[in-house]
């Protein structure tokens, strides 16, 4: 079985990828093309597949582009809440395959908890990317 990474996606920026002014356009295409940066120098062989999620509500009207990667094992992700999306694929996957979800959100980590996922934080998933 391979396991899977989910990542928070903005709550991992906020942990710690943006820093001071940066903050400021944490929602804007760059922060999240920082953070996908930051995803394709993680190496560890345990997780063949990651997904990172991004909120994004479907009913605003302006252009926006989605963030992609080029590397094979990450596939980025928008849904109108990043914790519902995460939480209901721990629960559709987490019998099938071990599941593991890099946030600090203490309400995520304890829905992920009972929905059978593993966790892990943003600060130790930063560090092993390098």
């Amino acid at each position: 079985m391979e396991a899977l990474l989910i990542i928070d996606g903005f709550n991992v920026l906020h942990a710690g990828v943006l820093v001071g002014r940066e903050r400021a356009g944490w929602w804007q295409e760059p922060a999240q093309r920082r953070l996908v940066a930051r995803v394709e120098q993680f190496t560890n062989p345990s997780y063949p597949e990651i997904w990172v999620i991004f909120d994004r509500r479907s009913d605003r009207s302006s252009q926006r582009t989605d963030v992609t990667s080029q590397d094979a094992r990450i596939r980025v992700v928008y849904a109108p809440s990043a914790d519902d999306w995460i939480v209901e694929q721990v629960e559709a996957l987490s019998g099938q395959r071990p599941v593991t979800v890099v946030t600090s959100d203490r309400l995520l980590r304890n829905r992920v908890h009972q929905a059978g996922g593993e966790l892990l934080s943003p600060s130790r998933f930063l560090a092993a990317c390098g």
